[in-house]
């Protein structure tokens, strides 16, 4: 997902799948976003969750984005539009953050 980030892009499960294996591939819905939590997890207060750029490409990553975001006790709106603000916002804001890294 930081490659994802550093190459100005975003992400789906389906190509996670490709780059890490099919280890992911029998995960069930409530393990995936164990593992999303895990990877960030360590996101300071400031900054997005990796986890929005898989969010951006999937419509039904925004669920998870919003379970992975309350989980680590983080707000997403309510309203659609405000959440889809949110994430695109995010996307920006982590191409920017990992551009140079």
């Amino acid at each position: 997902m930081k490659k994802a980030a550093r190459e100005r892009s975003t992400t789906s499960w389906s190509q996670l799948l490709r780059q890490l294996g099919s280890v992911l591939l029998s995960l069930h819905a409530d393990d995936q976003v164990e593992v999303l939590v895990g990877v960030d997890a360590g996101t300071p207060a400031g900054e997005p969750f990796l986890t929005a750029l898989l969010a951006a490409t999937d419509s039904g990553a925004l669920a998870v984005y919003e379970r992975v975001a309350k989980r680590l006790g983080r707000d997403v709106p309510d309203d659609a539009k405000d959440a889809r603000a949110q994430w695109q916002t995010d996307v920006l804001l982590l191409h920017q953050l990992y551009r140079y890294q």
